[in-house]
Parts: structure tokens; sequence; C-alpha cells
């Protein structure tokens, strides 16, 4: 392989390595972030995308800054890794087998752990959401080649429901697990789960540490930043629990001009029709701190396959 040819396979793979690595490490934990986190891959691309449209001349100091740029793309892999440990571990847990009877007792007490946290916290949870999206588990067991997996949906389904309610969230509404992957799929190093949760989110604002964030945006927030689970958000949908707008109130033209003045000479009765007069002052229509609207979320969580056994 020459060195222009080194040099596009360095490019593509700084673009892949470089950019996932921004996602991952600069990240964000909070939406206000997100504009930094662009800016930086932006920057990336662009150097990337000089040293593919560059001609280098077969030099030694061609090599050396080559080099370099090898030495950064192996460092930010080395650091992906080093986040995606953590997340591997959540996978692998304690390395113990769970056996399909284990499972079924584990869905059951994240069942009724979920309804004592929300009765603490004030939250209706609906029977859609009641189960976890496990319902089919509660009486019959998962086979055994899928509990390792069923056994991680459940566990970031429940961290799902828990971000839902530590934001503040009136209604828990629905939380759905999707079927697994065909087997073929699991075997790969990584792959996504799927899950849904839908919730009733308030308008008015919580305190979340020292800034005040409303539901929506601290569920968000939760889930991009969660240290345990590498959670993606492929879908969101919001919907105003109350279709239409209140009407605007018909006009009424003013009983007195309310920018004149009274007149002081006039008799009794034209003082009293004066002091009848009322000024009219806008109301609210929208725009309460008490309104709220219904949120849908498709997620994916990534489950990362190890050699430590898990059945």
């Amino acid at each position: 392989m020459n060195i222009l040819e080194n040099k596009r396979v360095l490019a593509l793979s700084a673009v892949f390595a470089l950019a996932f690595g921004g996602l991952v490490y600069y990240g964000y934990d909070r939406m206000t972030a997100l504009d930094k986190a662009k800016a930086e891959l932006d920057s990336i691309n662009t150097t990337v995308l000089d040293y593919e449209q560059a001609e280098f001349p077969p030099t030694a100091s061609t090599s050396k800054a080559m080099k370099a740029a090898a030495k950064k793309v192996e460092d930010t892999l080395k650091t992906i890794k080093a986040d995606f440990a953590t997340y591997e571990s959540k996978c692998i847990g304690d390395g113990k087998a769970v056996h399909s009877v284990e499972f079924q007792k584990q869905v059951r007490g994240a069942i009724d752990d979920l309804a004592r946290s929300a009765e603490e916290k004030g939250c209706r949870v609906s029977s859609s959401a009641a189960d976890l999206g496990m319902a089919t588990f509660k009486n019959s067991a998962a086979t055994a080649d899928e509990v390792p997996f069923r056994c991680f949906q459940l566990k970031a389904a429940k961290r799902v429901a828990d971000i839902v309610l530590d934001s503040g969230a009136p209604v828990l509404e629905k939380i759905y697990c999707a079927p697994l992957p065909e087997p073929k799929a699991r075997k790969a190093a990584n792959f996504p789960l799927s899950l849904e949760v839908a919730f009733v989110a308030k308008r008015s604002e919580v305190q979340d540490g020292k800034v005040p964030v409303s539901v929506l945006p601290q569920v968000m927030n939760r889930l991009t930043s969660d240290k345990d689970f590498f959670f993606k958000v492929t879908g969101l949908w919001v919907a105003a629990k109350e279709a239409n707008l209140p009407a605007i109130d018909a006009y009424q033209a003013p009983a007195e001009d309310p920018n004149q003045g009274d007149d002081v000479t006039a008799s009794g009765e034209g003082s009293a029709a004066a002091e009848g007069a009322v000024r009219q002052i806008a109301v609210r229509k929208t725009g309460s701190p008490d309104e709220t609207v219904h949120v849908h979320i498709n997620l994916q969580v990534l489950y990362f396959n190890s050699n430590t056994s898990k059945k």
C-alpha cells in the first residue's frame, strides 16, 4: 500500500473513530451544551477532510505528520474503549448465571419496586406501564437462550421508568420492550435492544440541582448522559393533551374611553356612570404552568457481548 492509499485509510478511519469518539467523549448532559459538541465534531470533520483532499509528498515530514494523526486516532479509540467498558460491565453484571426462574423473580421484583416508587413520587402508573413491558414473563419463564438479553432489557426499562418518575412526570403511560433481534444478530460484539416509553409531562419547571428544568428536558438529558446504559433516542413524539387552543373572546367595545379622565363638573348621574366603567384585562388562555403534553420516546439500548459467561 503506497502513501496515498495510507492517507485515505487514515482519513476515513479518523472520520469514523473521531466523530464517534466525539459523540461519546464530548457528549452533553444538558441540551444547551449540544452546540458545543456539534462544533467540536465539525472541527474534527473539517480537519479530516483536509487530510483526505491534500496532496502529501512521500517525505519524512509527511510520514511524521501521518504518524501523529494515527496516534490521535489510537488515543481516541482507547477513550472509546474505556467509556464502553462501563456499559459492558452493566451487561455482564456480577458474572453469575441467571436462569429462567431467577429472571422471573427479577421481573416481579422490578414491578413491585416501580409501584412503590411511583406512590412515593405521586406519579400515576397506567396498566400499560406497570409491568415494565415484561407482562409475558410474570407468569411464564423465558427461554434459556433469551434470559441474558431479557434480563438486561428489564434493567434498562426499569432505568427509563425511574428517570421519568424522578423527572417529575405526573403519569407514566406506557413501557414497551420490543422482541429480541434474531439469534444470529445477537452474536455480534454489540447490538441494540429496542424500548418505548410514554408519559405525561408538565410544562411547569422543577428544580434539578441549581437549574430549573421542566420534565421533558430532564428526561432527555438523563437518558443521553446515563452512565450505565448506552441509550440512543430514535424517535420523539409530543402532542398537547388539548388538541385545540381556546378561542379568542369576542370583541367588546369599552363603555368608556379608559384614557379619558373623570369630569369633575359632571352631575352625579354622570359620575356614577364613570365609576361603573370597567377596565378589561387580558386573560391567559394558554401557557399555564399546569399545562401537560403526551410524550412518546422510541429508544435503543446497546447490549455488549463478552467472553464472561452470562448463561
